[in-house]
C-alpha cells in the first residue's frame, strides 16, 4: 500500500481519494439513470404513436366505409327517381290514346294523378330515409370519435399499463408461459368405476 510515512497525511490523501472515487460514481450513475430515462420515455412515445396510428388508421376505415355506403344509399335513389321518371312518360304516353273521352281516358287520368300521388309520397319517404341516413351516418362518425378517444385515454392510464405490465411479466397467466401442459382429462374407466 502506498504510503507518506505520515499516518495523518496518509489518512487525509485516503479521504479526498474516496471523495474523488464517490462523486465519479454518482457522476457515473447519474448519467447511466439519465440515458434509462430517456430510453424508457422513447419507448412510451413509439408505444402511444404505434396505439394512435392504429385508431387513426381505424378511424379512417370507418369513415371510408360509412362514405362507401351513403354512396351506395345516393345511387339507389337516383335509380328509383330515373324509373319513377320513365313511367311518368309512360303513362304520358298512354293518355294520347285515350283522347276520345269517355270511362278510358277518365281512368287513365284517374290513373295519372294516383301516380303523381304516389310519387310525391315516395319522394317524401325518400327525403325522410335520406335525412335519417344523414343523422346515422353522423352519429356514427361521432360514435367512432368517441370511441378513438377513450381508446386512447385507457390506453395511456398508467394503471392499465402496469396491469397489462404485471401480466406480461407473469408467464404463467399467459398462454404457453409455463412448460407445464393442462391437467389431462380422467380416464373413462376412472369415471366409471367412481
Amino acid at each position: 500500500m502506498l504510503s507518506t510515512g505520515n499516518h495523518t497525511a496518509d489518512m487525509i490523501l485516503y479521504g479526498i481519494a474516496a471523495v474523488i472515487l464517490l462523486f465519479i460514481g454518482y457522476r457515473t450513475g447519474r448519467l447511466f439513470g439519465a440515458l434509462a430515462a430517456s430510453k424508457s420515455i422513447a419507448l412510451k412515445e413509439q408505444e402511444l404513436f404505434t396505439s394512435q396510428k392504429g385508431f387513426k388508421n381505424l378511424y379512417e376505415q370507418e369513415l371510408a366505409n360509412l362514405k362507401n355506403e351513403a354512396e351506395q344509399h345516393k345511387q339507389k335513389a337516383q335509380a328509383a327517381e330515373t324509373r319513377v321518371e320513365e313511367y311518368r312518360k309512360k303513362a304520358a304516353g298512354f293518355g294520347g290514346l285515350f283522347n276520345s273521352g269517355g270511362k278510358r281516358a277518365d281512368a287513365m287520368y284517374a290513373l295519372l294523378l294516383e301516380n303523381e300521388a304516389l310519387e310525391e309520397a315516395l319522394y317524401a319517404q325518400n327525403e325522410k330515409l335520406r335525412q335519417e341516413r344523414t343523422d346515422a351516418l353522423k352519429e356514427q362518425l361521432r360514435s367512432t370519435g368517441y370511441r378513438r378517444v377513450l381508446m386512447s385515454q385507457l390506453l395511456n392510464d398508467e394503471r392499465i399499463k402496469s396491469y397489462v405490465a404485471e401480466i406480461m411479466a407473469d408467464e404463467k397467466h399467459l398462454p404457453g408461459g409455463d412448460n407445464h401442459s393442462p391437467p389431462a382429462l380422467p380416464d373413462a374407466s376412472q369415471s366409471s368405476a367412481s
